[in-house]
C-alpha cells in the first residue's frame, strides 16, 4: 500500500516547535518528532525499496527455493 505509506510520512512531519503535526492524546499534548508512526513508516519505505516486491512474492519466492532443497526443512 504505498499510498498509504506515502501519505503516513506527509502527515506526520515536525511542527515549529519540534512534536508531530498528527500525534496527539486526548489533552492535545503532541508525540516529540520523529514519532513512533514516522519512524515505522520510514523503515517500512526502507524495507520496500526497489526490487524487494511484496511480501508474498517473497514469500513465495523462499517456498519456490526450499522446495529445490534449501538447508531450512521442517522435521
Amino acid at each position: 500500500m504505498p499510498d498509504l505509506l506515502e501519505r503516513t510520512l506527509d502527515e506526520h512531519t515536525a511542527d515549529s516547535e519540534g512534536y508531530c503535526r498528527e500525534c496527539r492524546d486526548a489533552s492535545g499534548v503532541s508525540a516529540t518528532w520523529p514519532c513512533v508512526t514516522r519512524e515505522l513508516a520510514e523503515q517500512a519505505r526502507s524495507m520496500n525499496g526497489p526490487g524487494t516486491g511484496t511480501v508474498a512474492g517473497r514469500r513465495r519466492a523462499r517456498d519456490l527455493d526450499g522446495a529445490r532443497g534449501s538447508r531450512h526443512r521442517s522435521a
